[in-house]
This record gives C-alpha cells, structure tokens and sequence, in this order.
C-alpha cells in the first residue's frame, strides 16, 4: 500500500515540474503546497491501516475495512478525493487537488505552444491513471470480501492470540500497540476473516489524520487566489506571468472540465475491474503477458539504471581500487615503507651475528672511516 502511495508522489511531483516548465512557477507551488496535505494524509492513513492490519502492507490481504476502521477510511477517502481532484466546476468548489491540479492543466494549455499542448496532454492521461490506481488502492482495502485469512501476519496475530479472553486474561498483554484479544477467533468466524478483528488506530494517530483532512478537503479553495492570482502575494520572489494567468482562466469549457472527466472514467475502470468484477485483473494479466510484466517491472527501469549506471559505476570503482589504492598508493605508501623497514630489519639481523671478530671488523672499519674523513 505505501509502494502505491510513494510511486504516486513521481506522478505528483511531475505537474510539479511541467507547471515550472510552461513558466506557471505560482501554479507548481501551489501544487506542492496542497499536495504535502493529502500526500502526507495518505501515507499517514496507510499506516493506521498497516498497524489494523497487523503490520501487513500487502492490499491483497486486505478488502472489507471501512466499517473496521471507520475514521481511516474517512480520511484516506478525503485525500483520495483530493489527489483525484474530485470538485465542482460551476461552483468553483472542490478538494485540494481540484484547485491546483487543474489549474496546472489549463496553464499548460493555454501557453499556446506544442510542448504545452504535449503537456496537457500527458497530464490529463496522468490523471486518469492517478483517479485508477487511487480508487483501486480504496476499493481493495476497504471494499469487497476480506481476504485476511491469507496473510501470514494475520495467521501469526490469530496463532499468538489462542487461548486469551477478557473471562480468562483481563490483564491482556500489549504488543507494539495490538491488543491479543482482538485476534482470538470470533463465535461468528467468517470466511476471509480468519477470525481477526482489524481497530481503530489511537487518538495519536488518528488526531494528525483529522488535521491532515481539513488541509485536504479546504487548503486548495482557500489559497488559490493567493497563490494563483495575487502578484503581490509572492513579494517577488518567482517570476509572476500575469498575462498567462489571466489566459489560464479563459481557455475552453472542456479543458477545464477534462481532468474531472478523465478522474471519473478511471474510478470506473478501477469499480468494474475490483468491485464490479474481480476477476478482469488476472484475466488482464493473462492476455497482455508482456505488456503486464512490462508494467509489473516498473518499465525494466530499475534493471535498466543497474545496467547504464551501478554496475558500470561498480567497475570503475574496483579499477581505482585495484590501481590506485592497491597498485599505487599501498605499495608505495604504507605497504612500501612496511617492506623497507623489514628488509631492514633482516640486515641488521644478519650483522648481529654474535660473534666477537664480527663486531671488532666494524668497528675496525668504523674507525678507519672516521680517520679518513678527518685527515682527507
């Protein structure tokens, strides 16, 4: 569940970059603005799910959790709406990303220009696959049947809770904030469950939750003018292209509606394939082999930067090694005055024989070295 959330901030920082890069710089800050309100608001929620669900981080063991953990799913489905920028145009109403999402759309368009257009473009398409994978991630963990019964850590909270009841153990022991009792099998086992009963976050958890909720249900409704449309609000700070800005607002009806057209088509594409009918996914999968293993690898992207950078990287670094601080500077530096100092050693070794005659030789020679020096 985090893996979702955190390749989704690439995807959010994108319409970052492609706002500054159509000169929209007050439109890519207040993205980056609106966005750490729901971004951190899903991260946060996905843990409160994570420590219900017994540390378990796979959605595929999930389903079933929004009348468990009611106010997590409260939150997170704000800060789903948010990052699909779910609103209502006439009213100019709507959650964060409404106001700043597709502010940065309708900028783009209205540069005039082919990589503005392209940007538009590849946007809109982004977010459709932002509103897809947002609902999927929702419908997974808090819709259909739960399939707790196959996670290893639900089987391991349930094992580790046999035999404890509030009769029998009022003193229940804690761990890492799970109460053992909640993991003893229900009367009323039902299938999926493995008789696990998933709850509520604490108040620690769940207070930042509702902080973090208002910023992404009000911060974009509230900031936009000042962000977007308010030179002086910037006191100079970035370059302010009032002329782009006032075009922003006159661009064409269905490009100000296309981001919320496109978010609906994805929550049903991700209604029909998880609620709907559950099993397209792996039907999917079996009929676009390639294509789906293509995008199950993330694009080959991280085998293609081991192969361009790490392990290239990785031989020029044993080549330096080997050269430079082996060949070079070890034996000509420590490892070198190491071999002097012992062959040394061995000379001196070989002149302290033990005999008397030896010593008198050098002396002998010593002394005629010191007479030559004095009268030559």
């Amino acid at each position: 569940i985090k893996r979702v959330i955190a390749y989704s901030t690439c995807s959010q920082l994108g319409y970052m970059f492609f706002a500054a890069g159509v000169g929209a710089y007050g439109a890519a800050m207040f993205h980056l603005f609106t966005h750490a309100f729901f971004k951190a608001l899903l991260f946060l929620g996905a843990g409160s799910v994570i420590h219900a669900m017994h540390h378990e981080q796979d959605m595929r063991y999930y389903g079933a959790l929004r009348k468990e953990i009611p106010f997590t799913f409260w939150a997170m489905l704000a800060g789903t709406l948010a990052i699909t920028g779910v609103g209502v145009y006439w009213l100019g109403a709507g959650f964060a990303g409404f106001h700043s999402k597709d502010a940065i759309l309708e900028v783009a368009f209205a540069r005039g220009t082919e990589l503005g257009g392209f940007a538009f473009w590849m946007g809109t398409f982004a977010a459709l696959l932002t509103s897809f994978y947002s609902w999927r991630l929702m419908f997974l963990t808090f819709w259909g049947k739960p399939r707790w019964a196959d996670s290893e850590h639900i089987q391991h909270a349930v094992h580790a809770g046999h035999g404890d009841s509030d009769d029998h153990n009022p003193a229940v022991q804690e761990d890492a904030g799970h109460d053992a009792r909640h993991a003893v099998p229900s009367p009323n086992y039902a299938a999926g469950t493995a008789g696990y009963h998933p709850h509520e976050s604490p108040l620690s958890m769940l207070v930042p939750l509702a902080v973090l909720t208002l910023g992404a249900i009000f911060a974009g409704w509230v900031f936009s003018h000042a962000f977007l449309d308010d030179a002086g609000f910037w006191q100079g700070s970035i370059f302010y292209n009032a002329a782009l800005i006032h075009e922003m607002h006159e661009v064409p009806l269905l490009v100000k509606l296309a981001a919320s057209i496109v978010m609906l088509i994805g929550l049903a594409i991700a209604w029909l394939a998880y609620i709907k009918d559950t099993s397209i996914p792996a039907k999917a999968a079996q009929q676009l082999g390639p294509v789906y293993r293509f995008f199950y690898n993330k694009w080959y992207f991280d085998e293609l930067y081991n192969a361009l950078f790490v392990k290239p990287a990785f031989w020029f670094g044993r080549q330096f090694w080997k050269i430079g601080d082996v060949g070079t500077i070890d034996r000509f530096g420590p490892d070198g005055a190491a071999w002097v100092v012992q062959r040394g050693s061995v000379l001196a070794k070989r002149a302290q024989n033990g005999l008397v005659y030896s010593y008198a030789l050098v002396m002998l020679l010593g002394l005629i070295a010191a007479i030559t020096w004095v009268l030559f």
